[in-house]
């Protein structure tokens, strides 16, 4: 066992810090690399003096059972380890069913986690395992854990634990809570799970009131890979943060994950990690479909992808475009997607769309969002107003009455992001509403014969069910809120007994 001398303080993370491992001995050791070169330590000089290694007592459960020896990782530095992606697949198969573009994300999500810290790399998306009870999200998820860099399993969420994991051991924390959204906020980790995907990201705690100002506040770095399983809809904005993944219904007999099974992947995962830790990453083109937050945090997947098999990343690429469609949907069959398709019939009706910019009546696009609307839900020019400015779009007053502005630029930006294609100017303007459930995300892809839709649409259909409700609870409360004079937490405790509204 190490002495414990005084001046020597216990770190789990400092840069250059390959991992921590088991020596011969059995004792814990630092392994290294600096200046290209590979050394193992038992003590380390850092910017914040020498320090050692935590002692595997100190550790999480999972954490302290997934310690590779350091042995066993050198040898495979040496190795030229062409099979560990495919490795990662057959792992996987062990435990659960995924698709072909399911698995691709999970196996390359792994990787991401061992070069999150990665000097190149700003994103790493979150990973939502999304079905009802029973579809094998836990035992996905820790399978997903037990092999990444320093994978914690909790199965609750508590704010000065995350800060912690986060700050001392910077691995990967799978949340595996029934309603994440109503626990992150009664435990006040909202900030913590939306800062999470991003580096760079702090969170504020004020923690010494009495020291008065600029010293009773905290900010606390909490960056890292996370796994999230759930049965119910998380908020809006983490969503744009996950790279989601609905489980499949597909019984069968699968083993139970540990962290013993992932020992072997585990040790060389971490020689990998030791060989691209500080070597540069390969540039990334756009890829056509794939745009705006969506690209920031699966960019750094494809950039994996070009490290482990540079000719063929077919698949995440495949997984990626269908996330991308999936959304483009889901967007357009929120409020914002049915403004952007009221915009889009009267600009098509009057002939507006060939020009470079028009304008439409504030008060237009309100009579035809509430046509279809019950009499005591309708919503009122200003509330539109509101909606019309959160889609960036520019207004101006005429004679008393408020117009929206809209250019060819705009026009273009909304139909892509809310899944509507431009017409082409001699053909004529059809706009329907596409079915999530019977519509195929990526056309031509009939040889992906793992995936049996017939059985996972059932469980997107619940989900769909489930955040239509929590959009007309939230519509309802902001109406409430700006037309009746309420506060918000009034207009929600009212919106709440709507009948119109089946919780």
């Amino acid at each position: 066992m190490i002495e414990l001398l005084p001046e020597y303080e216990m770190s789990g993370y400092f840069p250059g810090l390959v991992e921590i491992c088991r020596g011969e001995d059995g004792n814990p050791v630092f392994l290294i690399v600096k200046d290209g070169k590979l050394t193992v330590e038992e003590k380390a000089e850092t910017l914040h003096g020498t320090v050692i290694p935590p002692e595997p007592k100190d550790l999480p459960k999972s954490v302290r059972e997934s310690i590779p020896d350091v042995s066993l990782v050198l040898e495979h530095v040496q190795k030229e380890d062409r099979s560990l992606y495919e490795d990662l697949l057959g792992y996987f198969m062990r435990f659960s069913y995924l698709d072909e573009q399911q698995l691709a994300i999970a196996a390359h999500y792994v990787f991401l986690t061992y070069l999150h810290d990665h000097a190149e790399i700003a994103y790493c998306p979150c990973i939502l395992f999304y079905a009802v009870p029973g579809r094998g999200k836990s035992r996905m998820g820790k399978s997903l854990t037990y092999v990444s860099f320093r994978g914690y399993h909790s199965i609750d969420m508590r704010e000065a634990y995350i800060i912690r994991f986060a700050q001392h051991l910077h691995g990967t924390l799978f949340l595996d809570l029934t309603d994440l959204s109503k626990k992150a906020g009664k435990n006040n980790c909202e900030d913590m799970l939306l800062s999470r995907y991003e580096k760079g990201l702090e969170c504020a705690r004020v923690l010494y009131p009495d020291r008065g100002k600029f010293k009773d506040t905290e900010y606390f770095d909490v960056y890292g890979p996370t796994i999230i399983a759930t049965n119910g809809p998380i908020d809006k904005v983490l969503e744009t943060r996950c790279l989601p993944i609905t489980m499949p219904n597909h019984p069968g007999n699968y083993e139970n994950p540990s962290p013993e099974c992932a020992l072997g992947l585990r040790a060389r995962m971490t020689a990998w990690r030791a060989k691209y830790l500080l070597a540069s990453l390969p540039e990334i083109p756009p890829i056509p479909g794939v745009e705006g937050r969506l690209w920031d945090i699966s960019r750094p997947l494809f950039q994996i992808s070009k490290l482990i098999h540079p000719e063929d990343g077919i698949h995440l690429e495949e997984a990626i475009l269908r996330i991308a469609a999936d959304k483009s949907q889901e967007s357009r069959g929120s409020i914002e997607g049915r403004i952007v398709e009221i915009i889009h019939n009267i600009s098509a009706e009057n002939g507006l769309s060939d020009l470079p910019e028009w304008s439409i009546k504030v008060s237009d696009i309100t009579k035809k969002f509430n046509e279809t609307r019950p009499a005591d839900s309708q919503v009122s020019a200003t509330w539109m107003g509101m909606k019309l400015k959160g889609l960036s779009l520019k207004k101006r007053q005429i004679n008393g009455r408020m117009e929206v502005l809209i250019t060819r630029s705009d026009y273009g930006t909304l139909h892509a992001q809310y899944g509507v294609a431009l017409p082409d100017k001699n053909s004529p303007i059809v706009l329907s509403r596409v079915d999530p459930c019977t519509s195929n995300s990526l056309p031509g892809k009939e040889s992906l014969n793992q995936l049996d839709k017939t059985l996972v649409e059932p469980c997107r259909g619940l989900r769909r069910e489930r955040e239509d409700q929590i959009e007309m609870f939230s519509e309802r409360a902001a109406i409430m809120e700006h037309e009746g004079g309420l506060s918000r937490e009034e207009a929600e405790e009212k919106a709440a007994f709507d009948p119109g509204i089946p919780f």
